[in-house]
């Protein structure tokens, strides 16, 4: 009796699970124009990552400065974005 209970239980929970990727999968939760802007805010954000870590860029805290105001940039993109 006890496995059955615990089977079903973990069939449920499978089964919910799976359906909540299917779900998920359907539709974006976002407009394109929304994933287009926080595309062009990861462009930016990684030009700016990779700018820092050039072979010539300073290093040390002024690179951390530099990664640190890119971050914040992207946030503050993806906070303007369209919904």
């Amino acid at each position: 009796m006890n496995t059955a209970v615990m089977r079903t239980a973990l069939a449920l929970v499978l089964s919910g699970g799976l359906a909540g990727q299917a779900i998920q999968a359907d539709g974006s939760k976002h407009s394109p124009a929304h994933d287009a802007a926080v595309q062009k805010c990861t462009d930016a954000y990684e030009a700016a990552a990779a700018a820092a870590h050039a072979p010539n860029s300073p290093t040390g805290k002024v690179r951390l400065r530099a990664m640190h105001a890119a971050a914040v940039a992207k946030e503050r993109c993806v906070r303007k974005a369209p919904k």
